[in-house]
């Protein structure tokens, strides 16, 4: 990893490829050879840059808490890239990654060529705008690893794949120890669900509406976080948004999927460039 002193901070980042194309994505972490980190290679061949966000590891941790997590970390990106002095760029990330990029699309859209948004569509507004629940849960009960298996599999969704529970129960496991090992700085985090301001689904659908920027969606059916009824909505009401739905996939599509998904990244893009290939004819 290598890090970019941003100013008021340092951002500890990956870089893939060298492709014309700069793709940016922002996380608490990434998992080796997972999305987006596989959009450097064939069939997208991107010059790829993955941000650990701003209060988790070894990139900056603020003395307190920013009025907005979201806000801050999408503009910790913006601030990435003009240190990289780029002026536009394809912004993807996945669940509380997607949130960022749906903040940039508001916060300063004319920075943004495209945002992919992977599991990452802004929360039904049942329950409010604080949290969601399962974020709450794991906080408050991060050292019980029993717990913490448990909303992940509940977050994944279910699958009848023995080779995929196997993996599952695999990675939880090593998940539930990583989490228990985190430092109360970083695992109390909880940035809330994207534009709080947004109390109702009629509220957020406005919000979608003022968006101008090329979005492309994609969900699993099967996620036991962002549901497909939240994925329509911004499909419905971005205009010009393209939104593919997996059936067989939940929230961990990411690391689980991980070609599914650029495969679609790279018609999108194609798409926005005018070199998608024409339909097949019968």
């Amino acid at each position: 990893m290598s890090v970019m002193d941003i100013g008021d901070g340092e951002l500890w980042y990956e870089e893939f490829g060298s492709g014309d194309e700069i793709v940016l994505s922002s996380a608490m972490g990434f998992a080796a050879g997972a999305y987006p980190e596989i959009l450097a290679g064939q069939p997208t061949s991107y010059h790829v840059y993955t941000i650990q966000a701003r209060g988790f590891g070894r990139s900056t941790h603020p003395s307190r808490p920013p009025e907005s997590w979201l806000d801050q970390w999408a503009d910790d990106v913006c601030a990435f890239a003009d240190c990289l002095g780029v002026e536009r760029f394809i912004y993807t990330g996945i669940s509380h990654g997607g949130g960022i990029g749906w903040h940039i699309a508001c916060r300063n859209p004319e920075r943004l060529k495209a945002l992919v948004s992977v599991v990452g569509t802004p929360h039904d507004r049942e329950g409010g705008t604080a949290s969601s629940a399962g974020r709450r849960r794991f906080i408050e009960q991060r050292h019980d690893p029993e717990v913490v298996t448990g909303i992940l599999e509940h977050m994944a969704g279910w699958s009848d794949d023995p080779a995929l529970l196997e993996s599952r129960r695999r990675r939880f496991a090593i998940a539930a120890e990583e989490a228990a090992r985190r430092p109360d700085d970083e695992a109390e985090i909880n940035q809330g669900k994207p534009f709080p301001d947004a109390t109702t689904d009629e509220a957020l659908a406005e919000v979608y509406r003022g968006i101008n920027v090329p979005v492309l969606i994609l969900a699993a059916m099967r996620d036991g976080v962002i549901s497909p009824q939240s994925a329509l909505r911004a499909a419905v009401n971005v205009r010009g948004a393209k939104a593919v739905l997996f059936e067989d996939g939940g929230h961990m599509i990411g690391e689980e999927s991980p070609e599914r998904l650029a495969r679609e990244v790279r018609v999108f893009v194609d798409e926005l460039n005018g070199v998608a290939e024409p339909p097949m004819r019968s």
